[in-house]
């Protein structure tokens, strides 16, 4: 059979077969009315008075709620890998021991009892030995490097610390040093106030407080870190030392400085700024004589003594003493007397700061090797002159008010002055 053979006269293998009643294929598509005249043509065209139609916006439908999708929650961002804290042998968090093992309750007893008999002997002993010194002068034996056989607390359990110490309970502990805490902190702050602290580059200042093992040996370093974050304090690590623990914090430079310029109109006497009033003109030689006999005893009986204010002998020798050199420049009240004794006593501090050696602990220095020389005048120093002449007799030398502390002139005058380190000091 050739291939051009068909079945019932169709066009061979693959053609769809004919309806043998020949009314066609039933499955094929009719044709397009091709004579529709309205079919392809555009009305608007047609029509030479039609608008084109403004597009209208899409209204939402509303949707059953039996079909409507499940609300979709907002997408939330990724909780960020935190660093693992660094765990020491303790197991405590942040770099800072646990509490320490507990000592002997019969130590602890025995210690208590007998510290009231070799207490006071040896208190009696260093006194014996600083007497000896003192006889013996240079040529007498030399005490060893260390301070530590003078610290006599070091060995004493006050009764606050026994039940501490016996129980070695943790809330006993943070009983007892919570307040020796908090007094310390106290303390650091009442320094940063009157000046103290580590400058940076920023003009902020540091602070930091030590405790010993054992004020806290129950506690543990991680314990006391807790208590000191309540004043705004934090933990610094001290290299894996246990016998203390460190804190810090760092006080932010002054936001604003009140204070005159040295070519401003001087400043009016009483104020501030200005000349303090002078003291008794007939009181001063008694005082010049006197204070040989009660500044030192002054100084004795307040070694041991906590006070609030750290500059405290600064404000108690302005009022009760007086400097030899001050003494003539106070006496007459003479404008010129007081100029050359503020210029006398400034040139001496700029001579003894520049004798001193250059480095990081002098100031702050920068990339370039500039470092902040510093340097502060008291107030006997230019009582009758006034805190604005110490302005202006410092810019001749290149000085000018320090920034990094708040200006308090009725005590003194902080100034600064950049310098410049040598190449083997500055930093690399």
């Amino acid at each position: 059979m050739s291939e051009q053979q068909g079945y019932h006269g169709g066009g061979g293998y693959g053609t769809p077969p004919q309806h043998p009643y020949g009314q066609g294929n039933p499955y094929q598509q009719p044709a397009p009315y091709q004579q529709n005249p309205y079919q392809q043509q555009d009305p608007y065209q047609q029509n030479p008075y039609a608008q084109p139609v403004p597009p209208q916006p899409v209204l939402p439908q509303p949707v059953s709620p039996q079909y409507a999708p499940p609300p979709r929650a907002p997408l939330q961002p990724a909780p960020a890998q935190q660093a693992p804290a660094p765990q020491t042998p303790g197991g405590n968090p942040g770099g800072f021991p646990g509490p320490e093992p507990r000592r002997s309750r019969t130590a602890v007893l025995l210690q208590f009892t007998f510290q009231w008999i070799y207490a006071p002997l040896w208190i009696a002993a260093l006194a014996a030995l600083i007497a000896l010194l003192l006889w013996a002068g240079g040529g007498g034996p030399s005490g060893p490097d260390s301070d530590a056989w003078l610290k006599v607390n070091r060995s004493f359990i006050p009764p606050r610390r026994l039940k501490a110490e016996l129980t070695g309970r943790p809330e006993d502990w943070e009983r007892y040093v919570a307040p020796i805490l908090e007094r310390r902190i106290r303390s650091a702050e009442a320094e940063y106030a009157a000046g103290a602290g580590d400058v940076a580059a920023d003009l902020s200042r540091a602070m930091g407080v030590r405790l010993a093992v054992r004020l806290y040996r129950g506690l543990g370093a991680a314990g006391v870190v807790r208590l000191a974050e309540r004043y705004g304090w934090h933990g610094v690590a001290d290299g894996g030392d246990r016998n203390h623990v460190r804190l810090g914090r760092r006080f932010p430079a002054p936001a604003q400085i009140h204070a005159p310029g040295p070519q401003d109109p001087p400043a009016a006497p009483g104020t501030p700024w200005g000349p303090r009033p002078g003291r008794f003109a007939l009181l001063l030689p008694v005082i010049l004589v006197l204070q040989v006999v009660y500044v030192p005893v002054y100084c004795l009986s307040t070694f041991w003594l906590d006070r609030t204010e750290p500059d405290y002998w600064d404000r108690w020798g302005a009022r009760w003493a007086v400097g030899p050199r001050a003494f003539w420049a106070e006496l007459t009240g003479g404008a010129a007397a007081w100029d050359r004794h503020v210029r006398r006593i400034l040139a001496r501090d700029i001579r003894q700061d520049a004798a001193r050696d250059k480095g990081p602990d002098r100031g702050v220095v920068a990339a370039d090797g500039t470092f902040v020389r510093r340097i502060r005048i008291n107030l006997a120093t230019y009582r009758g002159a006034g805190a604005q002449q110490v302005l202006r007799i410092a810019a001749e030398h290149g000085w000018h008010l320090d920034p990094a502390y708040t200006p308090q002139p009725e005590v003194c005058v902080r100034l600064c002055r950049t310098d410049r380190a040598t190449p083997a000091q500055a930093p690399a």
